[in-house]
């Protein structure tokens, strides 16, 4: 049996499966449709002579692509799929998720636990092809990975945070403003933060609700609208995107006051969920003694076998009034052990040094303990 007609048996022996596997979706159309599109963007371009020479490659690519998606839905699906094949697979780029690579455990889990919406909606201009591969809502954050498609050289220097000059999001035609505890005028801060992905091609762009800040609650179930200008095209690019609450949160802690030198230091909330970890503060000077930038803390929170839990945007925060009161959160990852309590302990950043490593003065009088239910969220630990 020649080459070709091996890669041709195991990509029907691919199609067999996928039609056997008993899910109550029609995984083989799923499937072969999402290679279709693929090749479709890769090659639509392309001069007859060079379709001709990959041909080959295309086939292979065929069989590639199903059975990196039949891995996705079957764990035991590399016991059906040649050794060659599978060593190939691991080594396309693009096929991993960027959720999956991210330094992050709670995307990490949400990847490896089907909780992410995967909508591959994309938006093109000038030859640049912006693509939404996966989101992902739980309550706290919405995370959404980013990519990048082109073979204009001007769009393929840097990465591609390097062409976004701004980006707004609006949740239901709302701008998300009008979800800060000022309602239109906004307060607080929502974000946008923009992460690594998994290279140069890809980014996440996260952001969060400001219902811990007196804020309105993003709704369960919404359309986020995406519109993303870039240097160099004229015409934005909008990419709307279903987005869906996937998981549960649990808030573990009734507010909880500390005091020290004339300030009043309140740990007002602390959020569990499978994917994030979120603290809300506030600290209050005396009457009469505007906050100042001393006044921005950072925290560790470590559980009960001693664990730092990985921060991820630091810390953000606000004064509404121009007045003493300073509001703020923080964003880490979620759980990885069922613990009986959790210790929030403030510090001052005293300096940072080129690697990013901070110097801690703690303010161990705002230190709090916050015991942790039996039913809290503990996520699966990402491997």
């Amino acid at each position: 049996m020649n080459h070709a007609n091996r890669e041709e048996e195991e990509l029907e022996q691919i199609r067999r499966m996928v039609r056997d596997t008993p899910v109550q979706v029609d995984l083989e159309e799923r499937i072969m449709n999402r290679y279709k599109n693929g090749q479709q963007r890769g090659t639509g371009t392309e001069s007859v002579g060079v379709s001709r020479r990959r041909g080959s490659v295309l086939r292979r690519g065929t069989a590639i692509v199903a059975a990196v998606l039949l891995l996705f839905l079957l764990p035991t699906g590399t016991e059906f799929i040649s050794p060659t094949l599978a060593a190939s697979i691991k080594q396309i780029p693009g096929m991993e998720s960027i959720f999956r690579l991210a330094g992050d455990l709670g995307l990490r889990n949400a990847d490896q636990q089907g909780l992410a919406a995967v909508p591959e909606l994309s938006d093109t201009h000038d030859g640049l092809t912006l693509t939404v591969p996966e989101v992902l809502y739980d309550g706290i954050r919405v995370s959404l990975g980013i990519e990048r498609q082109t073979d204009v050289l001007e769009f393929r220097q840097g990465d591609v945070s390097d062409l976004m000059t701004d980006i707004k999001l609006s949740v239901n035609g709302e701008d998300i403003n009008t979800y800060g505890p000022l309602g239109s005028s906004g307060g607080g801060s929502f974000g946008p933060y923009i992460l690594l992905g998994k290279d140069a091609d890809s980014r996440i762009i996260q952001f969060t609700d400001l219902q811990n800040q007196g804020g309105r609650a993003f709704p369960d179930d919404f359309e986020l609208t995406l519109t993303v200008d870039v240097q160099g095209i004229q015409e934005p690019f909008v990419i709307k995107l279903p987005v869906q609450k996937k998981t549960y949160h649990s808030i573990i802690a009734e507010p909880l006051n500390r005091r020290s030198s004339g300030m009043i230091f309140t740990l007002d909330t602390v959020e569990l969920t499978p994917i994030t970890t979120r603290i809300t503060t506030r600290l209050e000077r005396p009457a009469g003694q505007p906050v100042n930038h001393k006044d921005f803390l950072g925290y560790d929170l470590v559980d009960d076998q001693g664990h730092v839990l990985r921060e991820i945007n630091g810390s953000t925060g606000w004064n509404a009034t121009g007045g003493n009161v300073l509001i703020a959160a923080a964003l880490f990852e979620p759980l990885q052990n069922k613990t009986d309590h959790i210790t929030v302990k403030p510090f001052r950043i005293l300096s940072i040094d080129p690697e990013g490593n901070q110097e801690k003065e703690y303010i161990p009088e705002f230190e709090v303990e916050v015991q942790v239910p039996v039913s809290a969220p503990v996520p699966s630990l990402a491997k």
